[in-house]
């Protein structure tokens, strides 16, 4: 009888551990294939010192997201100036090796997995992995694989021990890559995100 504990003790932790894991895993399958463009909360952000953007209200229109962005020029003493259109998902990443976008842009867009590690509640370095599409007058769908993204090189050396994982990735930003010397407005189109 003794030795049978252990072992019920064994398989309740076992079940434990697979019913508290199970959910991200299952949530993150819930949502691949997904057109996100339909089912993702969807926002434009910019800095707060002179970049904006310009859209419909709500942002699908149409069955497509239209977004003029405006970079504002950097200045003395301020942060560094940015424009993004934010997916968030509200469901971690865990098992996604794939991102598929079909966009039409006036410049290249980076897209980057908002990773918590590096955002407000981790680090505060922003040295979120990302990869750049390039811009294209025409609509164009194109598959970003997981190991396409890559730390930015100005990332801080603490950023660079912590690997990408999907796990802690529930938004995925898409920054068009405009002139912060001189500032910059650019439009970007997207008919559809998915995770594959």
């Amino acid at each position: 009888m003794m030795a049978s504990i252990p072992s019920k003790r064994f398989l309740f932790f076992t079940i434990l551990y697979s019913a508290l894991t199970a959910p991200s895993v299952q949530a993150a399958n819930d949502i691949k294939g997904v057109n996100l463009l339909h089912t993702a909360k969807w926002n434009a952000a910019t800095d707060s010192f002179g970049s904006s953007f310009n859209a419909s209200e709500p942002l699908v229109q149409n069955e497509q997201i239209q977004v003029q962005f405006t970079l504002a020029k950097k200045q003395e003493g301020k942060g560094w100036p940015f424009v993004e259109l934010v997916c968030a998902t509200a469901t971690p990443l865990t098992g996604v090796d794939r991102v598929e976008i079909t966009y039409r842009a006036e410049s290249d867009v980076a897209v980057k997995f908002s990773q918590s590690d590096f955002g407000a509640k981790g680090d505060g370095s922003y040295a979120h992995y990302q990869t750049v599409i390039p811009a294209s007058t025409d609509w164009v769908t194109t598959q970003l694989h997981a190991s396409d993204f890559k730390q930015p090189s100005w990332a801080p050396e603490s950023a660079k021990d912590i690997p990408l994982n999907l796990s802690n990735v529930q938004d995925i930003y898409l920054s068009p890559k405009l002139n912060f010397t001189t500032g910059e407005t650019k439009t970007l189109w997207i008919k559809s995100l998915k995770v594959l």
